[in-house]
Formats: structure tokens, C-alpha cells, sequence
């Protein structure tokens, strides 16, 4: 055993007993206000966005899970995962609805962890829900008795039409909502964590620590094609499953192969929903950052917090990183933006607080958040990551974490950004909505509320679901929100 490979274990042992310690955070939570809306008169609105994070899109059949782990770390396997595709699904109607009533929403960004396993079939699941194709997210065989499966609108492994962004011509006369998506942890390590090395075939594995033992009661790697699970699930037995199992067979599939940084690209630019690439520079180019203006005045700043150089087999690699170069080319977008009077939102997964002094990573929170408040353009940052929701004023700019749309409370969140009259400052709306909100008209038919809702009961059933958020956050009260984390409006002056 070599010493990286021991270097790894060592550390990712630690990681999971007991977590990555953090800084305390600087920034101030914002308070409730009734009724927030009301105190805009006198603004103008500059543009509204819909924000989408971890929809943790996932084949529950995966050999390369390991859901087994779930007795170590919450998030290896839930009750309710294999809802993920109608859950989202359910999101995208939503905005839809929001769209199509009024409140034209002038573009959707998703910031990570679109996926939970880095699996090609996952992320094909992914774009067809955005994109309004069909969705099958049984990837295997279905072991349960043909009289014991539920009805196709509440089985969450038949497939199903998704209605897709809403798209001019397709939805109503209304403008096409473009999106755009910036990498996260699951996009890029196996289950959100290791590392994914390629043998000398080209087959693209993940190490786990101690990889050198025989694999009788846990795995010794993670391979989407292989035969080979442990802890796994089937339509018949969800679970959940034991710790320490012996292996048991799975069909192969080559269409769960694990995707890697420059295919992610490809297939962002394969879609045939707008914008081209959403917001990535094209497949032949290296960098996963991006500029680009997806609103007269306002520029988008995607950035990839999972870009670090180091990577150890079997390490822990769920927290975020940058590198210099990355932060030069967020500088360099900052003083352009200042130059064309622009506005900026920035988008990643990781927040700023994620940005921890872990192997590769190039930059503190300090440094970022400083760089942020250099430059009075900056009004807004979105992430994701810890599946809660949080608004922190950051001063200058606002900080706003949304939750998962798997986990609870399963949401998305509008956001707008207002100008006062004499342009002397500006104001961050922002609010949550829910897969089962039907406050607003019906945009089509919706076969599969229901079943949503069913999902949405399960996981507020599901005892250890707080106890992911609160390993992230042990100090809160409360582990996914407090009344003025969901609605409220910030002021910033410029």
C-alpha cells in the first residue's frame, strides 16, 4: 500500500467520523419582514430568476453506490431517492407556472449536483427533464411481482413524460426560459466524495480507502459497469440497506458509466434548450467557469467549485475548492462587469463557508468573499450544497444557499433584483416554492402529483433526515431554514 493511498484512508476516516471543522461565518442572517413585496414601491425590477440546486438525480440500481453507508453518512441512501426524477420534474413545472402567470422569469440557473453518482444515464435523466423528453429511471431489472407494482403514475420507477423548461411555442406564447448550471461534488466524485481514476483500458473507477482488501462485506471500489454491489436496492427491496453485506450481482450497464469533466461539457452543448452550452465555453475548452449576460445589464459569473489539482485515491472530497487561476479569471470578470456598468450575480455550488482548507483548494472564504466586496457590482451570490436554505448579507452582496429539491423541504427559490428610482440602491427579493403548491393555475396536465406528494410525505417521515444538516450545521436550531432564510428583502447601496 503506497502512501498516498494510506494518506487517504487515514483522512477520509476522520472526515467521517467526525466531519470537516468550520470557521465561524461573519455574515448576518437576515430577519423575517411581513409581507415583503409591499415595500418596493418606488423599484424597478431588473430581472427575476428561478434557483434550482442539488436535484440529485440518481440510479438507485447503481453498483456504484454504496448505500450501505448510510449508517455512517446520512446522505448514502434515503427512503425517498428514487422520487428524485418526479421531484424535479415537479420543480420545473413549478416555474413553469410562475412563468406563464406573470411573473416572467427571465432565467433558471441550477447550481450543482444535478446528479448523485457522476453516472451518464443520471445525467441523461438530468437534461430530459429539463429538456421535456421521456424519462425511465429503472435502469435494471424490475424484481417485483407484476401484481405488486403500483399504478404508473405512482411508481417511481415507471417511466414518465416530463413537461420540460418552458420553451416559446411548445408551453404557451410566452419567451423560452433559458438555463444555465455550474458543476458541483456529485458531478464530478463518485457518490459526491472519491476521486475517479482511469485504468490503463480506460475504465473509470473510484478507489475507496484500503483498496487492497478482498471486498468480502464492503467495497474496495466503486464501478457504475461492473456486476458487483454492495448494500444495494431494487424496486423490491428499497432498502434500507445493511452496513456490512456480502456482494450481490447487478446487471451490467455501459450506460452508467461515469462521466467525466469535458462530457459533462459535451452534453451541455448536445441539448437543444437555450442557451448553447448554458453558460460553458464550448466542449474544446478546459475551463468549467464561465462568463456570460443572460439579461441586458446583468452578468452571469458561473464558477466550479470543485477545481483542484490534488486528488488522493480513497480521500473525502465533498467541500469546495479553487484555484488561483479561477480566481484571477473571476478578477478579471469583475473589472470588465465594472467597466460595462453591468450587474453581477456569481453561481457555484459550494458556499463561501465550503471553501475549506482541504487538499487542492487554493482559496479561503476570506479571500473570496473580500474579492466579492472589492467591486460594487456584485449584488448577488447563489449555491447550494447544504441542502438548507440560508440568506446571508454579506454587506456589499447577498449570499443565498437553497435547498435540495430531494431533501427536504424539496423547494426551489424565485429571486429578483430591484433598482430604486434614483438608481442609489438596490434590493434582493427572494422566496421559496414547492413541487405541490397549486396556489397558481395548472400549465398541462400533471399525472404525477400525486406521487410527489407521496415522496414529500416519506421524507418527512424519515427520522435521520435532520441529522445531515445538522452534522453541516450542529450550532442551528434550525437545520433547513428560519422564516427569514424563505422570504424577504434585502437592501444593498451603491
Amino acid at each position: 500500500m503506497d502512501g498516498r493511498r494510506l494518506l487517504g484512508f487515514g483522512l477520509t476516516l476522520v472526515l467521517w467520523l467526525g466531519g470537516c471543522p468550520r470557521d465561524p461565518d461573519p455574515g448576518t442572517l437576515l430577519p423575517a419582514r411581513d409581507n415583503p413585496a409591499s415595500e418596493l414601491d418606488g423599484y424597478t425590477l431588473v430581472l427575476r430568476l428561478a434557483h434550482v440546486t442539488d436535484t440529485h438525480i440518481v440510479d438507485t440500481l447503481s453498483p456504484a453506490r454504496f448505500a450501505g453507508a448510510h449508517q455512517i453518512t446520512r446522505s448514502a441512501w434515503r427512503p425517498y431517492e428514487a422520487y428524485a426524477t418526479q421531484l424535479f420534474d415537479g420543480i420545473v413545472r413549478m416555474v413553469n407556472r410562475i412563468h406563464a402567470s406573470g411573473r416572467t422569469v427571465d432565467f433558471l440557473v441550477h447550481t450543482g449536483d444535478a446528479v448523485d453518482n457522476v453516472q451518464s444515464n443520471e445525467l441523461d435523466w438530468f437534461l430530459d427533464i429539463l429538456e421535456g423528453g421521456q424519462v425511465d429511471p429503472l435502469s435494471g431489472p424490475d424484481d417485483r411481482p407484476a401484481d405488486a407494482r403500483p399504478a404508473p403514475t405512482l411508481d417511481p420507477y415507471a417511466a414518465f413524460d416530463a413537461q420540460g423548461l418552458y420553451q416559446h411555442g411548445r408551453h404557451g406564447d410566452l419567451p423560452s426560459i433559458p438555463w444555465y448550471a455550474v458543476l458541483g461534488n456529485h458531478e464530478v466524485y463518485a457518490i459526491g466524495v472519491f476521486a475517479i481514476f482511469a485504468d490503463a483500458a480506460g475504465r473509470r473507477t473510484a478507489p475507496l480507502p484500503l483498496d487492497f482488501r478482498p471486498g468480502l462485506l464492503l467495497p474496495v471500489r466503486l464501478d457504475p459497469v461492473g456486476s458487483v454491489a454492495h448494500g444495494s436496492v431494487t424496486p423490491a427491496d428499497p432498502g434500507p440497506p445493511r452496513l456490512l453485506e456480502p456482494a450481490r450481482y447487478v446487471e451490467p450497464r455501459a450506460e452508467r458509466a461515469f462521466f467525466d469533466k469535458p462530457a459533462y461539457v459535451e452534453a451541455l452543448w448536445a441539448t437543444s434548450t437555450g442557451p448553447p452550452g448554458h453558460g460553458s465555453l464550448g466542449p474544446s475548452v478546459a475551463e468549467t467557469w464561465y462568463s456570460a449576460a443572460p439579461a441586458p445589464g446583468v452578468r452571469l459569473i458561473g464558477l466550479d467549485t470543485t477545481d483542484r489539482a490534488v486528488k488522493i485515491p480513497g480521500y473525502f472530497y465533498d467541500m469546495g475548492a479553487m484555484s488561483r487561476a479561477q480566481l484571477a479569471f473571476l478578477s478579471e470578470e469583475l473589472e470588465h462587469a465594472t467597466e460595462l456598468g453591468q450587474l453581477v450575480i456569481v453561481a457555484s455550488h459550494h458556499p463561501s463557508a465550503a471553501l475549506a482548507p482541504h487538499t487542492g483548494n487554493e482559496v479561503a472564504p476570506a479571500e473570496f468573499r473580500a474579492l466579492l466586496q472589492a467591486y460594487p457590482c456584485v449584488v448577488l451570490h447563489v449555491c447550494g450544497h447544504s441542502h438548507r436554505n440560508r440568506v446571508w448579507n454579506r454587506g456589499s452582496y447577498i449570499e443565498i444557499e437553497t435547498c435540495s429539491t430531494l431533501d427536504l423541504p424539496q423547494e426551489g427559490r424565485l429571486v429578483e433584483i430591484w433598482r430604486s428610482a434614483h438608481e442609489e440602491q438596490m434590493a434582493i427579493a427572494y422566496e421559496m416554492f414547492a413541487h405541490i403548491d397549486d396556489t397558481l393555475p395548472a400549465l398541462g396536465s400533471d399525472r404525477l402529483r400525486a406521487l410527489r406528494e407521496r415522496a414529500h410525505a416519506v421524507a418527512s417521515a424519515d427520522k435521520d433526515a435532520p441529522q445531515r444538516l445538522r452534522r453541516l450545521d450542529p450550532a442551528d436550531g434550525a437545520p433547513h431554514d428560519t422564516l427569514g432564510d424563505r422570504a424577504g428583502v434585502a437592501y444593498l447601496r451603491r
